[in-house]
C-alpha cells in the first residue's frame, strides 16, 4: 500500500494538470496558481534531499578511497563556507558575492570552455568526407562557419567588392531551410516521446522513479 500512494497521487495530479492546461476556465486557471504555489513549497524540500544525496555521495568516496576521493573534501570546504557567509544575511553578502564572482563563476566558464575541445574533436571525426553524408556536413559546416565568422566577411568583400555576401547568403539559407526543417524533426519527436514517457509515468507503467524493484 505504501507504493499504491506516490502512483495515484502521480495519476490523480497528472490527468488533472493535463485538463488544466487544456481548459481555459477560471477554476482551471486558479488550480494550477494553487499547484505552482505547491511546486514552489515542494522546491526547498527537493534542495535539502539533493544536498543531503550529494553529501552521502562524497561521504562514501571518501570512506572507500575511490578515484580523487580527496576532492570530496573540497566539495565539502565549498559548501561549509558558501552556506557560512551566505545564509545569515543572504547572497548579497560581500564575501558571498566575491566567491562567487571570482571563484564559482570562472570555474563556470573554465569547464565550459574545455568543451570547445571535446567539440573540436567530435568533428574531426564527424566531419571525415568518408562518405556522401558526411561530405555534405562538412561543406553545410564550412559555409556556416565562414558566413558567421568576421573574416568571412573581409575575405568575401576582397575578392568581391560589388554584389551580395554569398557565404552569408548561403548560410542564412542553411540556417532556415534544411537546419530548421531537421530541427522541427527532432523536436517534434523528442515531444512525442515525452507525451509517451508521461503516459507511461501517469499510469503506472513507468515506476522507476519510485526507486529500487517493481
Amino acid at each position: 500500500m505504501r507504493r499504491q500512494v506516490p502512483l495515484i497521487l502521480c495519476f490523480l495530479f497528472g490527468i488533472v494538470m493535463m485538463l488544466v492546461e487544456f481548459s481555459p476556465h477560471p477554476i482551471s486557471e486558479g488550480l494550477r496558481a494553487e499547484v505552482i504555489k505547491w511546486d514552489l513549497i515542494i522546491g526547498p524540500f527537493a534542495l535539502v534531499i539533493g544536498v543531503i544525496t550529494l553529501v552521502h555521495t562524497h561521504v562514501i568516496r571518501v570512506k572507500r578511497r575511490v578515484e580523487h576521493w580527496q576532492y570530496s573534501y573540497l566539495v565539502f570546504f565549498g559548501m561549509i563556507v558558501m552556506v557560512a557567509f551566505g545564509l545569515p544575511t543572504g547572497p548579497k553578502n560581500e564575501v558571498f558575492e566575491w566567491l562567487f564572482d571570482n571563484v564559482q563563476v570562472p570555474m563556470e566558464a573554465t569547464m565550459f570552455s574545455l568543451l570547445a575541445f571535446f567539440i573540436a574533436s567530435a568533428s574531426y571525426r564527424a566531419f571525415r568526407a568518408r562518405t556522401l553524408e558526411a561530405t555534405l556536413l562538412l561543406v553545410a559546416a564550412l559555409i556556416v562557419m565562414i558566413g558567421n565568422a568576421p573574416i568571412g566577411d573581409v575575405l568575401w568583400n576582397e575578392l568581391s567588392p560589388v554584389g551580395d555576401n554569398i557565404p552569408s547568403t548561403a548560410r542564412q539559407w542553411i540556417l532556415d531551410n534544411p537546419n530548421l526543417s531537421s530541427r522541427r524533426g527532432i523536436i517534434l519527436g523528442v515531444s512525442l516521446g515525452v507525451i509517451s514517457q508521461s503516459i507511461r509515468i501517469i499510469f503506472g507503467i513507468e515506476r522507476s522513479y519510485l526507486g529500487g524493484g517493481d
